[in-house]
């Protein structure tokens, strides 16, 4: 109800119940039944005063709202009657949300690998920022590094740095607490020095490299481990939460152990002396789990998703992680070519070269660091399965997700390469992001990038671009303007057609727009399967007469893309076929647009395609007049009523009798056939225009009373050779047994 509304409601069902000592004190008006529950809670300390006062007392009752079931209820609770309140703590099974965590969190088992070598690298990566503060830390000169030995027999993995270690009670609070990430302790108090160091005038070293947040990932290897042991030894002091350093366990090695279901055993090592700095993990493995003591697949997890990873990894002694991440770089110019090439090959599993590629750091809306390359082929053109995308995720060179398919648009799955971010929100298994709303502007920032880029490409070396890259991946492009709504006016910019004007040269829609004559207020293009087919099309004869260009489309896509752009640049794009197309070139001037009716610089080509005007002034004197052009229309329109809904007398057609208008695009037609196999292949009726100055059609209007039936056969096949002209005669078989006839009664006249 309107607030008003309940409001009187209320305030009459307390006065009614006045007699009543409980309702007498809930009598005053101010009811606040507009308020949340969190905000009533918070007047529950209001004493109830002047319970028997009038309605002008406006005394106070607190009121909150019950929605346990589907309708309101009202009801006051007096503050005076309430307790003192309790806090108490969430209780939580430890053993259950370990098992949580162990067997629910992560999609894949093999991300354990993962996760505990990012547990290694923060190891690795505080030691190193602990170095940088003091060059007189223990183990100055010592080689940073992970090394991860697999013994199948055994069934026993262990994973080892060389990294800070840990105290007996950094063990109790990391290993022994849920949730509680030593990595983002670490961060927060750099963070605090940092801000300390400002005021005072100092400052903390970066140690943004820290790769940690959630204080799970260590929990993963219970997933394939039936037993963990932990030894560890830390060397540096600890810094207490009061900010001053601790000896407290440093130099001491200590041996964790755990079964993962709820409880772990911490003893000292008799031999700390002879233990070195940093921390072993020992997994050993379920029997379902074998294969991860195995080096082939150890390696193919490490190549995969820690290859990155900024410390040396050691395999069985081998080193693994031979590329480098050349998005971190904070000197692009200073990575060479071959590098470029050994690290495109890497992350797209190509052997090609790439013919470009683009570096791009930014901070704003979040810092992403993305190294995109472009391929010089691809094998969907070999009627492969459509290619999974090829952009990977990375946090802090750490792999989240392989070929993500929300970091670009499907329509660009042929790039390849990385994007990495530090700021992205992660779910707590940092296999996905979380927020979708960011994941769409980082996608929309990185797509107008990778337009922009290949704008600049194709400006700095046109032939290139056309021959070698629009080439291989123009069908992406177009794909993209057909799918992607948003920027599909700017992927118009970088697709390239064939051109009427100029043979073996593509042209932009930017320089067929740059070169209209200014009569000129449309775009123009024809479907044909190839140049010369476009060339001889009786719809092109008018534009070429008078000098204006025509954009050929050759494959079955170029008629959606047309369709889905609609127009450019302010001016429609359209089919010389269509009728709005041949309104346009008749209203325009002939002499306005003469000038530029040898545009294709090969006039000796020009002369011979026009071959046919020479007999077109032959038969001008032959050309039927207004009267009998309009008599030999009507007699078309009753000979092929079934299959014409219009004749008309066009003065655009040269060397062709007939062609027919306004007609669906023969490529759509055959899409929607394909799509829809009981749609048939019954054209619709079509409109027609006839050439009255064509020989063919001059001497049919004098055999349609001489030889009927002989006339109506040559009826019937012009109108077939303006659907074949069209491409919508679905089988030119059917034409045979007419042109026999009409051949035979040639061959009996002669």
């Amino acid at each position: 109800k309107p607030k008003h509304t309940m409001l009187r409601a209320t305030t009459r069902l307390l006065l009614r119940r006045g007699g009543s000592r409980t309702t007498r004190r809930l009598t005053p008006l101010r009811v606040l039944w507009t308020r949340p529950v969190s905000s009533i809670a918070n007047h529950r300390s209001q004493t109830v005063s002047g319970s028997r006062s009038s309605l002008a007392g406006r005394s106070t009752v607190n009121c909150r709202v019950n929605t346990s079931c589907g309708s309101q209820r009202w009801f006051a609770s007096d503050a005076a009657q309430v307790e003192a309140e309790e806090s108490h703590s969430f209780g939580a099974e430890v053993g259950r949300i370990l098992e949580i965590v162990t067997h629910s969190l992560y999609t894949d088992r093999e991300v354990f690998l993962r996760e505990l070598i990012s547990n290694a690298s923060d190891a690795l990566e505080k030691q190193r920022y602990l170095r940088t503060l003091s060059s007189e830390a223990e183990g100055a000169d010592d080689e940073l590094e992970i090394r991860v030995e697999s013994d199948e027999d055994g069934k026993v993995l262990k994973i080892t740095d060389t990294g800070v270690g840990m105290t007996k009670s950094e063990l109790m609070a990391h290993l022994g607490t849920i949730a509680k990430s030593g990595s983002r302790a670490f961060l927060q108090e750099q963070q605090k020095q940092a801000q300390q160091g400002e005021q005072g005038g100092g400052g903390s070293k970066d140690a943004s490299n820290i790769i940690g947040q959630f204080g799970v990932g260590f929990y993963s290897a219970f997933m394939v481990a039936e037993r963990v042991e932990v030894i560890t030894k830390r060397t540096e002091p600890v810094v207490g939460e009061d900010g001053k350093p601790s000896s407290d366990g440093v130099g001491v090695a200590y041996h964790w152990e755990s079964d993962g279901t709820g409880a772990y055993k911490i003893a000292k090592l008799a031999d700390s002396d002879s233990v070195p700095r940093g921390t072993q993990i020992i997994l050993h493995l379920r029997e379902d789990a074998k294969e991860f003591a195995g080096k082939y697949k150890v390696e193919q997890i490490v190549r995969k998703y820690s290859h990155f990873v900024g410390f040396p990894i050691m395999i069985n002694g081998e080193k693994i992680n031979t590329v480098g991440a050349l998005w971190a770089s904070s000197q692009p110019s200073s990575i060479t070519e071959e590098q470029h090439t050994e690290f495109y090959r890497y992350v797209a599993n190509a052997f090609d070269e790439p013919l470009y590629r683009m570096h791009l750091n930014t901070d704003v809306p979040i810092q992403i660091s993305a190294l995109f390359y472009f391929p010089s082929t691809h094998l969907e053109k070999f009627g492969q399965a459509r290619m999974d995308p090829g952009v990977s995720l990375y946090s802090r060179k750490v792999l989240i997700q392989p070929k993500c398919p929300t970091i670009l648009p499907d329509w660009l799955r042929f790039v390849k390469g990385v994007v990495d971010s530090e700021d992205i929100p992660l779910n707590i298994s940092r296999e996905t992001m979380q927020d979708s709303l960011l994941i769409t502007r980082i996608n929309r920032v990185l797509t107008k990038r990778v337009i922009k880029h290949l704008e600049k490409q194709a400006k700095e070396d046109s032939d290139k671009y056309s021959k070698q890259f629009f080439g291989e991946f123009g069908n992406f492009l177009k794909e993209g303007v057909c799918t992607d709504f948003e920027h599909k006016n700017d992927i118009a910019k970088l697709l390239r057609f064939e051109s009427s004007v100029e043979e073996g040269r593509l042209t932009s829609l930017d320089e067929y727009v740059s070169q209209m004559a200014p009569e000129q207020q449309n775009i123009y293009y024809l479907s044909a399967p190839n140049r010369q087919y476009a060339l001889s099309s009786p719809y092109f004869e008018a534009f070429k007469q008078r000098g204006v260009e025509v954009l050929f489309m050759h494959q079955t896509i170029d008629e959606f893309v047309m369709k889905n752009l609609g127009e450019y640049s302010g001016r429609k794009l359209l089919s010389i076929e269509s009728a709005d197309a041949h309104k346009d070139i008749a209203a325009m001037s002939k002499t306005a647009l003469s000038k530029d009716e040898g545009k294709d610089g090969d006039k000796d080509k020009a002369d011979e395609e026009d071959g046919a005007s020479e007999s077109d002034s032959k038969n001008e004197t032959k050309k039927l007049d207004e009267k009998q052009g309009a008599e030999i229309a009507s007699w078309f329109q009753t000979t092929l009523s079934d299959r014409v809904s219009s004749v008309a007398v066009s003065d655009l057609l040269v060397s062709f009798p007939a062609v027919v208008v306004g007609h669906e695009s023969a490529s759509m037609r055959r899409v929607m056939q394909f799509v829809d196999q009981n749609m048939g292949n019954q054209l619709p009726k079509q409109k027609l225009e006839l050439n009255v100055a064509h020989p063919v059609v001059v001497q049919l209007f004098e055999l349609r009373h001489s030889k009927p039936e002989l006339a109506k056969l040559v009826a019937e096949q012009i109108f077939d050779n303006a659907l074949i002209a069209a491409d919508l005669l679905d089988s030119p078989r059917s034409m045979l047994a007419r042109l026999n006839s009409i051949m035979e009664q040639a061959t009996l006249s002669e």
